[in-house]
């Protein structure tokens, strides 16, 4: 019984570092440039299926194809800034809520034609990435996937970079700027639209790392961005709008809450418990359980 819960929250903490890792690109895109990013999910797909199509054509293992999914993620993210969420900002007698209502659509446009470019191109039968990281480690009757515990230590890399960047760089002192005072960031030099581009292409090419490192257990289809959309929004609201280390730690806690539900329950049933879950959150701790950090705390 207790190996057994044991290895229920391993296998919750693994899987919950990704979730960790792509929701906090997106609440760091919605903290800082108040932008809520309908496509998210599928760009977690686009880096799957980057890291398939790597190892497919040129055999290169996921672990390596993150550093050009990664890059890729990145420029794709700088375009769909640039072409779709700057031109909302950018158009005369606009006012905030109305752009915001645009990017929403907008970004509901991209997704939809991530998903559907990718089921004309590849069809809908399940892709994955075989023979990567096949071991398994028996740690005193608790098994281990090496798939699942190497993408969860590059999961917690990456996030333990994004952190450093944002506390100690300046380009997190440019980002704490612009967040508490857009204009008198301006006046000494920032560039606010600058800093809006880089962190919705950062919080992109979080997208991409995440997804990448998915691929080496987790099949992927044209439509699976729709369930990650759903657990990045949840974990982002869990943790906190805006804020990059709440959404890492709920996300820790939404691959728990899925792997009980799934091992005690049904798992037919985990994501029920996942909003559950939510619904407590929201009528207890509404502000998310690490509530008073920004996104560049």
């Amino acid at each position: 019984m207790v190996t057994t819960l044991v290895q229920t929250l391993v296998s919750g903490i693994l899987v919950g570092g990704l979730y960790g890792l792509f929701s906090s690109g997106l609440t760091l895109i919605f903290g800082i440039t108040r932008v809520i990013n309908f496509a998210h999910g599928d760009f977690v797909t686009l880096g799957m299926f980057g890291a398939v199509l790597l190892f497919t054509w040129l055999g290169l293992s996921p672990l390596l194809g993150i550093v050009p999914v990664a890059i890729g993620s990145l420029l794709l993210g700088a375009i769909v800034h640039r072409v779709i969420v700057r031109r909302t900002l950018s158009i005369t007698g606009i006012s905030a809520v109305d752009a915001q209502h645009g990017q929403l659509v907008l970004t509901l446009a991209v997704s939809i034609l991530i998903s559907n470019g990718l089921l004309m191109l590849f069809g809908p039968a399940p892709r994955a990435v075989q023979g990567v990281l096949p071991g398994v480690y028996d740690v005193f009757g608790v098994f281990i996937a090496q798939a699942r515990l190497v993408s969860f230590l590059i999961a917690l890399l990456v996030f333990l970079i994004l952190y450093y960047a944002l506390q100690r760089t300046l380009y997190g002192k440019a980002i704490r700027a612009t967040v508490d005072d857009r204009d008198m960031a301006a006046m000494v030099g920032i560039d606010p639209d600058r800093v809006y581009a880089v962190s919705f292409s950062v919080g992109i090419m979080l997208t991409g790392v995440a997804g990448c490192v998915l691929a080496t257990y987790y099949p992927v289809t044209p439509t699976t961005g729709g369930s990650f959309l759903i657990i990045a929004f949840v974990t982002v609201v869990m943790g906190g709008l805006g804020n990059v280390v709440g959404a890492f730690v709920a996300g820790l806690l939404v691959g728990v809450i899925q792997q009980v539900t799934a091992i005690y329950v049904a798992v037919d049933l985990q994501d029920v418990g996942l909003f559950l879950a939510f619904v407590l959150v929201l009528v207890f701790r509404p502000q998310g359980i690490l509530a008073g950090r920004r996104a560049h705390a």
